[in-house]
């Protein structure tokens, strides 16, 4: 009997997943933009470093593949070395409560790059533990709840920064106790080791190969790398945007945090049980293509203007666009990988993601030396339409294969 037939194996991993959705809602706000508002209003950091802080979630993603050959390697249950990884965490966010930019930068790279590089080992579990019919509907809760406390703690951390600008580094120590708590809880959480692959002996990244096997693994990594790359190029542009005196906006602290974090947060909250009906139901190809188009008009509206209104238009079609992206991201390789190659499959998926979550908000920085903001926006526009355009073909071909079987 598979671990998802069991009723108690399913209840036990769905509280535990609930469980864990409160000190990663305490991270999120941290990874979406407060790490880089204290750089740069707190430290006055250049923006290299806070394009390098701004990446630090690509770190962890470029070494899921190393990450999940380790675990294939050590046989432990998956969750125990997912666990190690939130104690290295912790200890980053402690060594990012100094006083000094270095350690900051160095203790928030870490601090986010060990949340980040647990992802293909945690999905083995929810596919491991949930039923295949009911798996975007049971891991959207724990989504779900996770941006519930995130809009929450996000206001909250917002509204003491701006009363304390001195006390940044409570925030940060909050952030290293919910990742301490969060090991904690991953061990709480079924699991098996990663069952041995050809080639998993004799190679430390083995999974490689499978690029060149799987055509549509790598069209819709295209499509991901063309999408994510606009997205993430923008995503800590926002924080700039807001703050920055030169685009005639200058927003406190606290709205800083509403727009960016609490806003979104809460359309996420709103919108992910839909979004885990269309998983569980719908073509992942044309519901990809939808969530694509609104990020596109997400970057209309946030950065077409300065007025109120359009920022909050703005953060809301990015909270119902983070939904499915959200989901979708996490959960997309449990339809096309084979038996026992889950986490192969999204360790290429988060390797990918880690190249352009690096890269992309570096770049941003960069290009905005030499161009508009609205020239980079509208560059991540087009590169969100041409990652739908890149998927129409395989979505045709999905729906008359399912016209055909009926």
């Amino acid at each position: 009997m598979a671990a998802s037939d069991d009723p108690r194996v399913v209840r036990r991993a769905q509280v535990v997943d609930l469980a864990r959705a409160v000190p990663l809602g305490v991270l999120m706000p941290l990874e979406a933009s407060l790490l880089v508002t204290i750089a740069l209003k707190h430290f006055d950091a250049p923006g290299l470093v806070k394009g390098c802080i701004a990446a630090a979630n690509g770190v962890g993603l470029l070494l899921t593949p190393l990450i999940t050959s380790v675990a294939r390697r050590w046989g432990r249950p998956v969750m125990v070395p997912v666990a190690v990884l939130s104690v290295v965490g912790t200890l980053g966010f402690l060594a990012a409560m100094t006083d000094a930019l270095p350690l900051y930068a160095i203790g928030s790279i870490v601090g986010i790059a060990m949340l980040n590089g647990m992802y293909p080992l945690v999905t083995v579990c929810y596919e491991r533990n949930f039923p295949a019919r009911e798996l975007g509907r049971r891991v959207g809760w724990g989504m779900s709840l996770k941006v519930l406390v995130s809009a929450v703690v996000g206001l909250g951390m917002g509204a003491y920064l701006s009363a304390h600008p001195d006390h940044w580094w409570a925030v940060i120590g909050a952030g290293a106790l919910a990742s301490a708590l969060l090991g904690v809880l991953h061990l709480q959480v079924p699991s098996d080791p990663l069952p041995k692959v050809d080639g998993g002996t004799r190679a430390w990244l083995p999974h490689f190969h499978l690029l060149s096997e799987d055509r549509r693994l790598r069209l819709t990594l295209t499509a991901w790398m063309l999408m994510g790359f606009g997205n993430l190029m923008l995503l800590p542009l926002r924080v700039e945007y807001l703050a920055n005196p030169e685009y005639g906006i200058v927003a406190s602290t606290a709205k800083i945090a509403v727009i960016t974090v609490v806003v979104p947060s809460i359309v996420r909250l709103l919108t992910m049980p839909l979004f885990g009906w269309i998983f569980d139901r719908l073509s992942f190809f044309a519901s990809r293509i939808m969530v694509n188009v609104l990020f596109a008009v997400y970057v209309a509206a946030f950065f077409a203007g300065t007025s109120t209104v359009g920022l909050m238009f703005g953060a809301v079609v990015l909270g119902v666009a983070s939904a499915g992206g959200d989901l979708m991201w996490s959960l997309w390789v449990t339809k096309f990988a084979p038996a026992g190659r889950t986490a192969d499959y999204m360790g290429l998926h988060t390797f990918f993601t880690g190249i352009r979550a690096v890269s992309a908000p570096i770049v941003g920085f960069i290009v905005l030396g030499r161009v508009s903001l609205t020239a980079v926006a509208f560059i991540a526009a087009a590169l969100m339409v041409a990652a739908s355009l890149v998927l129409v073909p395989e979505a045709r071909a999905e729906r008359s294969a399912r016209m055909a079987a009926v």
